[in-house]
């Protein structure tokens, strides 16, 4: 063979070798750049609720120091209707990149799904990156409501007893909603469902007397508790919780198997990078880890997770919370309206 002859067939070995090892090379190192590069843009975070209201109070304190951990802006969106559904459908559906993200309660992920199977997406369309907040569910009345006791409202909810109660909620499928069906099928009564916008309508609504009662979340209920305008009646729990110690809980008061309080997380398009889906949920331990961030959670009702929080554990929670949540849906029969 000719010597130049082997030294062209040499080359091209040479260079399909190289370009293998190049190709490899950019697999390997793909997501590592990913997120590098990530963020490249302001990240919007979805509030699928109104304004005002506890889920937008702790999305923007967590939004503001994503922004100054991450080094972009972080874009606020409200963005209300069908008990968190429509929001949360928005981030389902949008481009899997990272910079559109739904921060929302429990009721949009693992509950609306199952109340309206026509709302557009699935549990699964969505990834989580970290749980960032939990609070208990309060029962609360009006300070000037006639009911004094959890015994007393109940005793309303009773046809026998004479006109029935109404209820507000955050909205058809919402956790306010579920819990409050919870009530009525262990409880006997028939109070009746009267769905509002978010929290803060249901609250004014109950301030109005224009319902009887409502459940609400530490944060939302807290600035009401204190100025005198709401009484909380009973917290959802088979104990009492510490973050409101003077308030009976259902299972002491007689209504069992009534254990449910809220979780506020954060959530990407579930096809989001790997790399980048990390990135995110390591940026938020660490924020959950700083005792400035813990305290102001407390301080609005909650608490940050004090158990494994990453997006296969919270998967994997997802996955049981959903069937239960199935399970109630099916038993009490609830519909979009």
């Amino acid at each position: 063979m000719h010597f130049i002859d082997r030294i062209r067939r040499v080359g091209r070995r040479t260079v399909s070798t190289l370009l293998g090892a190049v190709i490899v090379c950019a697999w390997v190192t793909a997501p590592v750049a990913q997120a590098q590069t990530f963020p490249s843009k302001p990240i919007r975070i979805v509030i699928p609720f109104p304004p005002g209201g506890a889920t937008d109070v702790v999305g923007r304190i967590l939004g503001k120091r994503l922004s100054e951990e991450l080094g972009q802006q972080v874009i606020i969106d409200n963005r209300a209707g069908a008990g968190g559904g429509l929001g949360t459908l928005a981030v389902a559906k949008s481009d899997p990149d990272g910079h559109t993200l739904v921060f929302t309660v429990a009721g949009p992920i693992t509950a609306v799904p199952h109340v309206n199977k026509d709302i557009g997406y699935k549990m699964t369309d969505l990834a989580p990156v970290a749980i960032v907040f939990r609070s208990p569910f309060l029962l609360v009345v009006a300070s000037n409501s006639p009911f004094k006791n959890l015994g007393d409202l109940l005793e309303r909810g009773k046809p026998a007893k004479g006109p029935v109660g109404a209820y507000g909620s955050s909205g058809v499928g919402a956790l306010s909603h579920l819990g409050a069906e919870m009530i009525n099928a262990e409880a006997g009564t028939q109070f009746i469902h009267v769905p509002f916008k978010g929290t803060p309508g249901t609250l004014q609504a109950l301030l109005a007397g224009d319902i009887q009662w409502a459940l609400a979340t530490g944060n939302d209920a807290k600035g009401n508790l204190e100025a005198g305008k709401l009484r909380p009646l009973a917290v959802m729990s088979a104990k009492r919780t510490p973050l409101f110690p003077q308030v009976p809980s259902v299972t002491e008061l007689g209504l069992k198997d009534l254990d449910l309080d809220t979780w506020f997380g954060l959530f990407a398009p579930a096809k989001i990078p790997p790399a980048t889906l990390d990135l995110l949920a390591r940026t938020v331990r660490k924020i959950l880890a700083e005792p400035a961030f813990a305290a102001r959670m407390q301080d609005l009702g909650g608490a940050v997770p004090t158990d494994v929080n990453t997006p296969t554990s919270i998967a994997a929670h997802l996955e049981r919370e959903s069937a239960d949540f199935l399970k109630i849906v099916k038993a009490v029969k609830v519909k979009v309206d």
